[in-house]
């Protein structure tokens, strides 16, 4: 079994697994991003969802390599390049 996040596979003990429950994938999990994703940007534009807050600090492409550097280095939560 592969596990989202790494690129080398691992051996999971199955028997570790509640077989009543349901996994989902953690790229988008149950979002539909043709539903979901109009809703948040109309709570983000109507100012109920406060994105701009998750973002510890923005990077000019010419910055790409310090942001990467930071990255690394644990120095941001979410660090955003910007295309200007």
């Amino acid at each position: 079994m592969q596990v989202s996040g790494i690129e080398q596979e691992i051996t999971i003990d199955m028997n570790l697994f509640e077989w009543d429950k349901i996994y989902i994938n953690p790229l988008y999990g149950k979002c539909n991003p043709n539903i979901d994703f109009p809703k948040i940007m109309a709570l983000y534009t109507k100012g109920d969802l406060l994105l701009d807050e998750l973002v510890t600090r923005q990077y000019t492409l010419d910055d790409l390599q310090q942001a990467l550097d930071d990255m690394l280095a644990g120095k941001n939560a979410k660090g955003v390049i910007t295309f200007n």
